[in-house]
């Protein structure tokens, strides 16, 4: 066992030595093969097991100032990339939204589109501390199967994506997921306000995913599905849309529950 085992994580080492990107070697979280993986196992075992259990016999933490602190970071960071991956976006008309590559040259334009994806990569990495906040606060029903699948999911598919696909036909998933999220927790934000401006706006933040997880589906199936070639690995447009589908599956489910089955009172 220890021998297959072993065989295992040489295999892997030797895997992403051969076949990542070599330009984000040495940044933070990536000059080290195990760092991210064990990261999101210890986020589970934290918040399925020890978190839980810890909590059990405890009162909750009172925690509102931290949380608008961190939500009104989390808005300003998701924005600022948001305007920062448009900006890009705008001057490059050249840019194909039906199957862009990867520019993996050491050049200005390369190294843009790679630090993009690694800021992205670090702020999914930043957004474990969603789950980590409701468990001190005892709000262990909001641990959902969807939560916590959408935030370990996301940190392992834009951590490979760093490593072997920053960029090109990736770009437009930064675009939306940054908008909606700046979106999401300028709601949070609000909402520990009691705020009505909140309670109006959750239906339609939630309208918003739904977009995006449609248009992401047309964005990573039309290539995936045509096998159109451009220089953008066809295993990503099938892990994108994939992935995509999946969450659209799981947010309409939520949506339908919430808002279709279940009267509400703000429209």
């Amino acid at each position: 066992m220890a021998y297959v085992l072993q065989k295992w994580i040489d295999g892997y080492n030797g895997f992403l030595q051969d076949h990542r990107d070599d330009r984000s070697a040495d940044l933070p979280l990536l000059n080290n093969n195990w760092q991210v993986p064990l990261i999101v196992g210890a986020y589970l075992v934290v918040v399925l097991r020890i978190g839980p259990r810890m909590m059990a016999n405890r009162k909750p933490f009172e925690l509102k100032g931290v949380i608008r602190v961190y939500n009104l970071l989390q808005v300003a960071i998701n924005w600022i990339l948001f305007m920062v991956i448009s900006y890009i976006l705008l001057n490059r008309p050249d840019f194909s939204y039906q199957c862009q590559p990867v520019d993996f040259s050491k050049t200005t334009q390369g190294y843009q589109e790679m630090f993009v994806a690694y800021a992205y990569f670090v702020l999914k990495v930043l957004d474990l501390a969603d789950t980590l906040l409701f468990i001190l606060r005892k709000k262990q029903s909001q641990v959902s199967f969807l939560h916590v699948y959408h935030h370990s999911m996301m940190v392992l598919v834009s951590y490979y994506g760093v490593l072997f696909a920053p960029g090109g036909h990736n770009f437009i998933l930064g675009v939306w997921n940054t908008l909606g999220h700046a979106g999401i927790y300028l709601y949070y934000f609000f909402a520990t306000y009691n705020s009505p401006l909140a309670a109006r706006c959750k239906i339609h933040l939630t309208r918003l995913q739904l977009v995006q997880f449609v248009y992401l589906t047309v964005h990573f199936g039309r290539p995936a599905l045509t096998g159109m070639q451009c220089g953008f690995p066809q295993l990503w447009h099938w892990i994108g849309l994939v992935q995509t589908v999946f969450f659209l599956g799981m947010f309409l489910d939520f949506y339908i529950k919430s808002y279709v089955k279940k009267p509400h009172k703000v429209e």
